[in-house]
């Protein structure tokens, strides 16, 4: 036994703290409060937001079982409260809005949602992710 404390290797402590898994609520425009849903997955670092993608899928295949995971376009809620999103985008559910970062596929979902506090509202559930379906121009 040595009486010498063990120092946590740095890198290896980083990669754990990489690789949490997190839970994020959802909403697809034109749905209401009640259609705010969670995922779950791995924010480890080299898990692409073409993962969450799928995840989305997967979970609302009431909604995209016809859906390739990849026409999904996903936003990051970066300042609304839930029911401005809610309220917005049910008036024009093809709306970008403006406090919203387009989730690029191929980057890490560590890049979007490392640690940081989620973004929280009196009574609010909040949106962390909001999902829209392809377009009936995107078909043609």
């Amino acid at each position: 036994m040595s009486d010498k404390a063990e120092v946590p290797d740095k890198s290896k402590t980083s990669d754990k703290l990489l690789a949490g898994v997190i839970v994020l609520n959802c909403l697809i425009p034109g749905e209401n409060v009640k259609g705010i849903f969670d995922v779950t997955i791995s924010n480890a670092n080299n898990n692409r937001v073409s993962s969450l993608a799928e995840a989305i899928r997967n979970r609302r295949l009431d909604l995209f079982k016809d859906i390739d995971s990849s026409r999904l376009k996903l936003y990051k809620n970066k300042e609304y409260a839930e029911s401005a999103i809610i309220y917005t985008l049910m008036k024009d559910n093809v709306a970008i809005l403006d406090g919203t970062e387009w989730m690029d596929p191929e980057n890490a979902i560590y890049n979007y949602f490392n640690g940081r506090p989620k973004l929280s509202f009196q009574g609010e559930k909040g949106v962390d992710v909001i999902v829209y379906p392809p377009t009936e121009r995107e078909d043609k």
